[in-house]
């Protein structure tokens, strides 16, 4: 623009100032400059000096332009005629010509003081061509052209002579014609050099003379008659000095000019240089000047390192800007573009600029550029306005690049700029005291112009340094800087440094400049033509000086004005320090106009400044505007472009590559891995189109008019014929070369939204005085405007309480396949479908937006909000509570039961999906005909043979035979069915309904979040009860087992404990499924090796979860050959409990339409799906189970414990452990107490009766053995004898035999029963109890007896069933078992049935030379507290074929309750006794001989000795013994059941006898001797009764002293120990002989 203004310039200078000559502006010098001579055929003419013309000065021009400015200034004369203005001006210029004399015919004319003035003209018309490249030509041609010439005349003829004044005037046809050259040695290269004169045709014609003075009567008529000849010098003159002049001129004046402005020009023309290391030349300067912090660091805001200051999404923001910006429109220029066109240019594209922008000091409107006043007039020169056209041409765009720490690179490029200064010239008189112009009151003219340029392809370049103390900045407050009268100034004074280090501007052509409205339209024409030429001249080296002039001249005045600027910016920043701190901020005011403010109800009198509504309302206006389809402009000039930046597509928002990748890549070795070796779920492309819809209703942060604190939100997206659409690629891979589901496939998922609306109302008090005293370095601190907003209270803090989402048409749903390995997924849409005909898309979509606005409103939704509340003010460096540690009181996230209704819905409709999509893919599947499988066995291997267990043990095959015979045969109930043996037995552990249920309830399965507590309550298996085929355990080859089993109903019920809430009640939740029909093919294979499975410690199994490991690690190989299963239907799949009825009915509904749609289609499936997919699942699952139990999931046993068993941790949990102080520390696993808690539950249990459940076992299994529930039978003789007996007066051989012994009400157990109970304080001890013949039915044993006899008197001969009952039971026994930890946790299973081995486990006693105990009382095995009593024996005689009769009145006294009263007693005395025996110490003895032996006959002992016969001690001291008391003991316990009831037998028959006798002796008497015998009887008991109730015994008796009282029963006492212990080879040796044959 320099370069046009310096070609104005020029051209007035040519035009108005070439005068060699200045006149004064009061004295006109009349003095000729030149004189040119002519030379006439008939005139003889003589010149004295030289013509010339004389152009004033500047203080005459500006006279001449007041006086024009003032007459035409008035309303008549504002509209100018053509040159008038010239033309003033040329009336200022006076020529001067030569004197001349002229004679002829005798009369003498001279002609002096000849001057010509008023110089106008009619019409000028500059035209300028290229001659070549270098001549340019410039043609003039100049019309009616008129003056006015003055002149002295005097003549002498003959006698006369005299003088006077004439005058000349012009005619209008004159005119002139001139051609100027200007050389240049090339134009393309090099400016203009030399100004040549080519042709000058000047035609002046006068057209009237008038000449008055003396003798002018006389003279005058001879004048007159020579008129033209003076016309014709006249005109001569002036022709001549028209072309001479304008030849001198081309000469001089023009040459030196050009020659000035070429060295002008030519400094431009070198190359500039302009590197990096000069655009750097200003900051490399500034470095060691810049200020430093504390620790050194420059406070100079770095723009390569923006992220120290603002984060790094400042980084991030850049790119996006850059990518908006270089966008391309729909115009083929950049975006950008359009967002100027929309914001800044007006309805013509023009954007207007105020000059006082760059003029601030100016004051008036405008600029002011330039006020004189001087002796003349008083001149001000401003510039009115700025007009630009083009600043939405940009075509590229590359700003604000750090090219270095505090330099900014800039790079322009534009179609065209086009720049309109309008100018204002005011002028009046002077008001000086030495005025030349005095006009006291003189009117002030006013002259409006305008210049207009057009520049068309411009690059501009540019770069400054900037030195911006982030110090200041950081401190400046924000309120400062929103309102705009302040922010520049606040801005500015935060720059310290400022400066171009480059400036350069290209330009493929410059249109020239034109002036309009200047003075009048000629010189508006003369000025626009000259500038036209010049340009044409110089139009090429001002292009490529160009740059050069902007980087030196203009880059230098530039700095200069910016280095004074910066200096009247210094603390120019107010700070907003009266704001009452109790006050929050009104929205209305902060985001509305004024006048809207006011009509909201707020203030309206902008307090936060004018910037952010100003900022609102153009926003409003240019982005929030709809079009006539309701579409917001928004989309058209931000979402658009920047969608089309990011994605490439208008309108659509995506992600392309990974978004979330969760995989994979090699499953370790556990039970995942037989589902696959490698998984991965990776969602990417995330793409989201038709963002562009926004549109009506749309408002954002939109002040309520009713409150100051409430922002209405309202977003719409989605019009008819686009919807919103987003959409993810999904890719599901399961990888493995074996598994059942492995699959790759990648989908695309869709979810299409017609239409969307989203209301948000929020609620935010922010701190006024907070806000507006922020500091700038906080702004990019998210806590610091969360601080802002204290936490909620009453009517304060921040909350959403309105919020809703609303979706008109619903959701659209569908999916598409890339590329599916699984065909199944290519009719999901299919599927979908089905779901959106049947209501639950729209259930799904009702609920979760629901749920979504619950969320939004809740407390744990407004916990956080105030929780972040709190935090913030923590972390905010300008907030007074920043840096103290906050107690946080987060809100818990609460479920609502919305949620989890919806939820269990879901649930409910995914797993019948997932189901059909497995259905479909079986449906085409055949089933396998063979599955033959790869076992791998060592060579070595000790296998198992299935089809032959005797390896196993001689009782193997016949427990499976057995076990496998009762399971699948048919047995009878109790009342009369036919039923499985399986279902029999299971029948025992099913409730009334038939289901066995397991409790879950105590192990705390479960989960609690979120106010949610579920708890599994306990699982049902339903139909064990409805087994119909039963075949298992068939051994088809060495190693094979095959299974079949037919129910009628199999099924599945879960129970769970569901509570939504703190406070809340549990409700049951039940989930029912239940299939009818089922069959099931399976078959096993499985090589066990039978060396792995013996050598299994017991430690290693004794927790429950090694066990099933352990047991595998002895499989060399194993695997499910068939796994095929069929079902009839499916019978029902529902959930019942805590869901509403909605639900209910919702899951019905979308149950009952699967059911329809899909169910016979599963049902038909799943044989092949359960033999294709499930039982290869099963079989890897099994592969990697074996895997697992061959690594550390069979661990060995704990060697740390080498203790003793405290049986207390062993049977009992750790709280029941600890109670009974123990260690509570499970330190033998779960194993054994798992055992023990069932057979307490089982012992402990009673029915109604008070009767133990455990009958129900007994029972079952006992019917088994002797088809009696609760009887064991032994068929076959038992026992036979011939024994002589010869016993109170009784001498009879007798041979007797036992047979047919059966133990009959075994199941007549009562509750509760104790066995291996723990005791308090006794780590080794356990306290068993049993009762037994409880209830209707007593205990009975009966045998058959023939008893074949002869004595004295007696001659038997019979055979009986003889039984005893005993009822109510009752045995006691507390025993001391100090087991050792480590042989018991070492046990091998293969010696499990070796008694010797389990007893090779518990301490063994010290025992001296004759096997007794040395010193230790309580050790190893010690039978405590034994006591055996019953409450009624009774014995029961049944003959057979008896020959004596005596039986049939045995028979009425044992069944009498005498004879029931004696067995009693007698069974009780045998009981004590033996219990006695049995806690004696020969039984001790037995067993401590026993504990010594077995360390050495257990095979896996280290003291084991093969063949071992058994210790050997020393013989007790006696006086004979023919055998050992070791005989008599075995024969004693081998005979004692026999003998109770022989015993009895006999003392009944000794008294029949007796009684028999005394009435054969009785019979003998008289009546008077029976009466005299009746008396004495009577007396006898009357006297003893006397005796009875007079005398105390002589243990009570006073009359014995107190020391034989005492004394007597100790030597009693001391006796019977003596007899015992010799007669038990403890204290002395008792021979017995009794003789059998």
């Amino acid at each position: 623009m320099n370069f046009k203004l310096l070609l104005l310039a020029f051209a007035y200078q040519w035009l108005f100032n070439y005068s060699v000559v200045v006149a004064s502006p009061s004295i006109i010098d009349t003095t000729p400059l030149l004189t040119v001579p002519h030379q006439d055929d008939d005139l003889s003419l003589k010149s004295s000096s030289s013509s010339s013309f004389q152009v004033p000065n500047m203080p005459a021009l500006k006279s001449a332009l007041y006086n024009h400015f003032l007459a035409t200034n008035q309303p008549q004369h504002r509209k100018l005629t053509t040159f008038t203005a010239f033309n003033s001006l040329l009336s200022q210029i006076r020529l001067q010509l030569p004197s001349t004399t002229l004679s002829t015919n005798g009369l003498d004319l001279s002609i002096s003081q000849l001057s010509c003035s008023n110089i106008s003209l009619q019409s000028l018309q500059i035209n300028h061509a290229s001659v070549s490249s270098v001549d340019k030509r410039v043609n003039i041609d100049i019309s009616g052209v008129q003056l006015q010439c003055n002149f002295r005349w005097g003549y002498k003829w003959t006698i006369f002579n005299g003088q006077g004044n004439g005058s000349a005037i012009l005619d209008v046809s004159s005119g002139a014609d001139i051609d100027i050259h200007f050389l240049s040695e090339d134009y393309a290269t090099m400016p203009p050099m030399d100004a040549k004169v080519g042709v000058c045709n000047s035609n002046i014609q006068i057209a009237d003379m008038s000449f008055t003075g003396d003798g002018l009567g006389v003279v005058a008529t001879i004048i007159d008659w020579i008129e033209h000849l003076l016309r014709d010098r006249i005109e001569g003159e002036l022709n001549t000095v028209v072309c001479d002049e304008l030849g001198g001129l081309a000469d001089e004046a023009l040459d030196q000019l050009l020659l000035d402005l070429s060295e002008e020009i030519n400094v431009y023309l070198k190359d500039g240089g302009g590197g990096q290391e000069e655009v750097l030349a200003l900051e490399n300067a500034l470095q060691n000047n810049v200020p430093t912090n504390e620790e050194g660091e420059s406070l100079y805001l770095n723009f390569q390192n923006m992220g120290e200051y603002a984060g790094e999404w400042i980084n991030t923001a850049i790119d996006q800007i850059d990518k908006l910006l270089g966008a391309t429109d729909s115009l083929g220029g950049l975006a950008i573009n359009a967002v100027i066109r929309e914001n800044f240019l007006n309805d013509e594209g023009l954007f207007e600029l105020d000059p006082s922008v760059f003029f601030p000091s100016s004051g008036a409107a405008g600029a002011t550029i330039m006020d004189t006043h001087d002796m003349l007039t008083e001149t001000t020169m401003t510039m009115k306005s700025i007009k630009l056209a083009g600043l939405d041409s940009f075509v590229e765009m590359d700003v604000l690049n750090p090219i270095g720490k505090h330099t900014l690179g800039n790079s322009l490029k534009m179609q065209y700029l086009w720049v309109e200064i309008e100018m204002e010239a005011e002028m009046k008189a002077s008001s000086l005291s030495n005025a030349i112009i005095v006009a006291p009151n003189g009117p002030t003219v006013t002259e409006r112009f305008t210049i207009e340029f057009t520049l068309t392809d411009l690059d501009l370049d540019f770069s400054f340094l900037m030195g911006m103390n982030t110090e200041i900045l950081g401190a400046l407050q924000l309120g400062s800087v929103l309102n705009t009268s302040k922010i520049l100034s606040c801005l500015m004074s935060t720059v310290e440094e400022l400066a171009f280090s480059e400036l350069k501007m290209t330009v493929s052509d410059v249109i020239p400049p034109k002036l309009n409205g200047f003075l009048d339209e000629g010189i508006d024409y003369i000025i626009t033509q000259l500038a036209d030429a010049l340009f044409d001249m110089y139009e090429a080296v001002l292009k490529r000086a160009l740059p050069n002039f902007l980087n030196t001249f203009v880059r230098d005045m530039a700095n200069d004005y910016l280095e004074e600027t910066l200096l009247k910016f210094v603390g120019a920043c107010p700070e907003n320090n009266n704001v009452a701190s109790e006050r929050h901020l009104d929205w209305r005011d902060m985001l509305l106009l004024p006048a809207e403010a006011t009509l909201a109800g707020a203030s309206g009198t902008s307090p936060y400044g004018d910037i952010i509504p100003w900022v609102v309302d153009i926003v409003e206006s240019q982005l929030f505007a709809a079009d006539k389809d309701g579409l917001l402009r928004l989309n058209d000039m931000l979402i658009r472009p920047l969608t089309k930046s990011q994605s490439g597509t208008e309108g659509l928002f995506q992600m392309n590559g990974t978004l979330v990748d969760l995989h994979k890549v090699d499953v370790e070795q556990d039970i995942w891995r037989a589902f696959a070796q490698n998984l991965r779920l990776k969602l990417s492309d995330f793409r989201v189109q038709g963002i562009d819809t926004l549109r009506e209703p749309f408002q954002l942060l939109k002040p309520r008019s009713s409150s100051a604190h409430l922002l209405e939100n309202k977003l719409s997206f989605g019009i008819d014929d686009q919807a919103m659409d987003a959409s993810v690629q999904l890719e599901l891979v399961v990888g493995g070369d074996q598994s059942p589901l492995a699959t790759n496939n990648v989908m695309d998922l869709h979810v299409g939204v017609p239409s969307i609306e989203v209301l948000a109302v929020l609620f935010a008090t922010v701190s006024e005085s907070r806000f507006m005293q922020m500091p700038l370095r906080d702004i990019l601190n998210f806590h610091c405007w969360l601080s802002m907003v204290p936490q909620s209270a009453l009517n304060v803090g921040a909350a959403i309480p309105v919020f809703d989402i609303l979706l008109e048409g619903g959701m659209l749903p569908k999916t598409s396949c890339v590329s599916c390995s699984n065909g199944m997924l290519k009719d999901l849409n299919t599927i979908i479908d089905f779901l959106g005909a049947n209501g639950f898309i729209d259930n799904i979509q009702s609920r979760g937006l629901s749920i979504l606005s619950e969320l939004i409103q809740s407390d744990f939704m407004q916990g956080m909000i105030d929780g972040q509340l709190a935090k913030s003010s923590s972390q905010c460096p300008s907030d007074p509570m920043y840096g103290l540690t906050l107690e946080q009181n987060d809100t818990p996230f609460r479920a609502t039961r919305n949620l989890v209704d919806t939820i269990i819905y879901a649930s409910m409709a995914v797993v019948q999906i997932i189901a059909i999509v497995f259905a479909q893919k079986s449906t085409s599947v055949a089933l396998p005909v063979n599955n033959t499988l790869d076992m791998p066995v060592p060579v070595d291997a000790n296998l198992i043979d299935l089809t032959d267990l005797s390896s196993v043990g001689s009782w193997a095959d016949m427990a499976l035979a057995e076990g496998k015979s009762y399971l699948g045969g048919m047995v009878e109930t109790d009342n009369g069915d036919k039923v499985l043996g399986i279902s029999n037995l299971l029948s025992t552990v099913l409730d009334d309904s038939g289901l066995m249920t397991f409790p879950l309830a105590d192990q705390g399965h479960g989960f609690e979040a979120g106010g949610v507590k579920l708890l599994l309550v306990d699982v049902a298996l339903i139909g064990l009860d409805s087994f119909e085929v039963f075949d298992v355990l068939n051994t088809t080859d060495a190693s094979t087992f095959s299974n079949k089993i037919k129910l009628e109903t199999i099924g599945l019920i879960l129970k769970m404990e569901l509570s939504v809430g703190d406070n809340a009640d549990p409700e049951m939740v039940t989930v029912t499924l239940t299939m009818k029909d089922i069959e099931i093919d399976a078959g096993l294979a499985i090589a066990m090796d039978q060396d792995l499975l013996g050598s299994l410690r017991l430690g290693s199994i004794i927790k429950t979860s090694r066990i099933f490991f352990c047991i595998l690690s002895t499989i060399h190989s194993a695997g499910l050959s068939e796994f095929i299963m069929q079902i009839g239907d499916i019978s029902e799949f529902s959930i019942s409990g805590f869901i509403s009825e909605e639900t209910n009915e919702q899951i019905q509904s979308i149950t009952e339409a699967f059911f329809t749609e899909y169910k016979q289609m599963i049902v038909d499936a799943i044989p092949a799906f359960t033999s294709t997919t499930i039982r290869p699942l099963l079989h890897d699952i099994l592969q990697v189970l074996m895997d697992m139990g061959k690594g550390s999931q069979c661990p060995e046993p704990n060697n740390s414990l080498e203790g003793l068993v405290d049986f207390r941790d062993l049977f009992l949990s750790e709280s029941r452990a600890l109670a009974l102080l123990g260690r509570g520390t499970s330190p033998y696993g779960d194993l054994f107490r798992s055992l023990y808690s069932v057979l307490d539950r089982m012992m402990s249990a009673s029915d109604e009766n008070g009767m133990s459940e455990m009958n129900s076992l007994i029972a079952a299994l006992t019917e088994r053995q002797s088809s009696v529930d609760g009887d064991i039978y032994f068929p076959g003789d038992l026992f036979a004898q011939n024994v002589d007996v010869a016993l109170n007066g009784l001498n009879a051989k007798i041979d007797f035999a036992l047979s047919d012994l059966r133990v009959s009400n075994i199941d007549s157990l009562g509750a509760p029963i104790k066995l291996l109970q723990p005791m308090m304080s006794e780590s080794s001890s356990m306290n068993n109890s049993l009762s037994i013949g409880v209830g209707e039915d007593a205990l009975r044993t009966s045998f058959t007896l023939k008893v074949n006899g002869e004595g004295d008197d007696v001659q038997v001969n019979n055979e009986l069933e003889l039984g005893i009952s005993l009822k109510n039971m009752d045995m006691i026994l507390e025993l001391l078992a100090e087991v050792q930890e480590y042989p018991f946790l070492h046990f091998p299973l293969k010696d499990l049935l070796n008694m010797d081995c389990w007893l090779a486990t518990v301490v063994t006693p010290v025992l001296d030379s004759y096997g007794l105990r040395i010193d230790e009382a309580d050790s190893g095995i010690v039978l405590r507290e034994l006591a055996w009593a019953v409450a009624e024996a009774r014995i029961d005689l049944n003959c057979i074929a008896c020959s004596s009769p005596l039986l049939l009145d045995m028979t009425s006294y044992l069944s009498s309750q005498q004879g029931i009263e004696d067995t009693t007693l007698v069974a009780n005395n045998v009981f004590a006794y033996v219990s006695n025996l049995l806690g004696g110490d020969l039984v001790q003895s037995y067993i401590d001989k026993a504990l010594n032996e077995a360390v050495m006959k257990c095979p896996h002992s280290p003291t084991y000795m093969k063949g071992f016969n058994g210790l050997e001690f020393d013989d007790m001291i006696a006086s004979a013994k023919s055998d050992s008391s070791y005989g008599f003991l075995i024969a004693i316990v081998a005979v004692v059941a026999c003998l109770l009831a022989l015993i009895v037998l006999v003392i009944a028959i000794t008294r029949l006898l007796r009684k028999r006798r005394h009435e054969r002796w009785l019979k003998t008497l008289t009546h008077e001797q029976l009466l005299d015998l009746e008396k004495m009887q009577i007396k006898e008991s009357k006297r003893t009764k006397d005796l009875d109730s007079r005398m105390r015994p002589l243990a009570l008796s006073a009359d014995v002293p107190i020391f034989l009282r005492l004394f007597i029963p100790i030597v009693i006492l001391g006796n019977i120990v003596l007899f015992l212990s010799g007669h038990l080879s403890l204290g002395g040796t008792s021979s017995t002989s009794i003789s059998f044959s």
